[in-house]
């Protein structure tokens, strides 16, 4: 299933201290000019998927013309299985002119010179690896992750396994490439989060270092599941994992990498904690950032950041780990398809609003025309990135769509649907020219 190309705040970072200091005032970033256009309607945040009317529907064309120098989303030609379709891309955002998010896709890994398998099983590969700090780290798990997996000892017998030893194993290497063990100033500094996700016979293995986040849409959308978990310092099991190591988490509310450390508020425990994610849940305004020290990272699971887990180098060993969580789980015809995105998606954006956002594609633009569920795929993933733009986040955005039995099945319902009305209203027209004829 090759891709074939259509017609045509990064909160992750470490803070990085530069050499001078030129200025102690916080300054907001300025989105990049874009063209005005008619107000993009509000997306139903209910979990039952109301589409909006036909004259509301959000079209390429108008979006394309806001965002003119936005590439159309890549997307599947083919079903493998139960694949039914995926569409992919990236973007650097409004606010930035560089991208350090990285995505892969394979519809299909191919067998390894080293495999003594006769028969080599059909895998489905998806990766979103978000870079910060700089994109060597993430570029590296880019263009070698996969190879590294389906060339694991363990591969495909025990996936979880290989999975595990896969991100210790690229880690390894990419420090032996890219860091000079007694050289802090010759050593890249950049890390990544990684959200892999593999489709195996009729089973679903996914594996996550960070907060980059997969979600799954349930019965046509009535349901939201939330497939991962992000490792973040606010997460109760990250926060006690980082002060058992010795480390601390802090609020940061302030970008200046010239402050005092005397001036930083460590959280003490796990109920002061609880009590300041309420405040900022509580307060939607509210910009603030739990960070970890010394690393100053707002991810507690990374591939790379030598200075957070190299002792020699400042770093404290144990605290941001390279360990994914992995779940798996068996398709059913109740899946309809699953959303992987960076956090560039989820900052500004719920769950909801954006399987919402994919279903607009599949209904709405299903009723416009008789789209395949490839494009329409390509659509719901051009959808939600666009409508990220529109929250106006500050972090580059990447997303996959894959589409699972649900949605092919509620598509080709509505295509039956279709014929069955189209034939019933020519039937009621050729009534009714015939009982006129004397």
């Amino acid at each position: 299933m090759e891709p074939k190309e259509p017609k045509k705040k990064n909160r992750n970072s470490a803070i990085n201290f530069p050499i001078k200091h030129l200025s102690n005032t916080k300054k907001t970033p300025q989105p990049k000019p874009i063209q005005s256009v008619k107000a993009i309607p509000t997306l139903s945040l209910n979990k039952e998927i109301n589409p909006a009317p036909i004259s509301n529907i959000l079209t390429l064309d108008l979006l394309s013309k806001k965002y003119d120098q936005y590439d159309l989303p890549k997307f599947s030609n083919k079903q493998i299985g139960p694949l039914k379709s995926y569409s992919y891309n990236t973007y650097q955002g409004l606010y930035k002119d560089y991208n350090e998010d990285k995505v892969s896709v394979s519809s299909l890994l191919k067998k390894p010179t080293t495999s003594k398998l006769k028969a080599w099983p059909k895998i489905s590969y998806f990766a979103i690896f978000d870079g910060h700090g700089g994109e060597e780290c993430s570029e590296f798990l880019k263009e070698n992750f996969d190879k590294y997996l389906i060339e694991n000892k363990n591969f495909p017998y025990d996936i979880k396994l290989s999975m595990i030893e896969t991100f210790q194993k690229i880690e390894e290497d990419f420090f032996k490439l890219k860091c000079k063990e007694d050289s802090f100033e010759d050593s890249d500094k950049s890390g990544s989060c990684a959200l892999v996700t593999l489709i195996y016979d009729n089973k679903i293995y996914i594996a996550n270092i960070g907060d980059s986040r997969a979600i799954m849409s349930v019965n046509g959308g009535t349901k939201v599941k939330q497939l991962t978990i992000d490792h973040k310092p606010d997460n109760i099991k990250e926060f006690e994992r980082a002060i058992k190591t010795g480390s601390k988490i802090y609020l940061d509310d302030n970008d200046d990498p010239f402050r005092d450390e005397s001036t930083l508020e460590f959280i003490k425990d796990k109920t002061e904690l609880e009590k300041m994610k309420e405040i900022k849940d509580n307060n939607t305004d509210d910009e603030k950032i739990f960070r970890v020290y010394p690393s100053d990272l707002a991810v507690m699971r990374t591939i790379g950041d030598i200075k957070a887990k190299k002792k020699e180098f400042g770093g404290v060993p144990g605290t941001i780990i390279n360990i994914p969580d992995i779940f798996v789980f068996e398709i059913n015809c109740n899946n309809d398809f699953i959303v992987m995105g960076c956090d560039g998606i989820f900052d500004d954006l719920s769950n909801e609003e954006i399987v919402n956002a994919a279903w607009l594609a599949f209904k709405n633009r299903g009723k416009e025309k008789n789209y395949d569920i490839h494009e329409l795929s390509m659509e719901a993933c051009d959808l939600i990135i666009k409508y990220g733009l529109e929250k106006q986040t500050t972090d580059n955005l990447s997303c996959i769509v894959i589409g699972l039995e649900g949605v092919e099945k509620f598509l080709k319902m509505n295509q039956l649907k279709k014929k069955v009305n189209n034939s019933m209203n020519n039937f009621k027209k050729e009534f009714k020219r015939s009982s006129t004829i004397k």
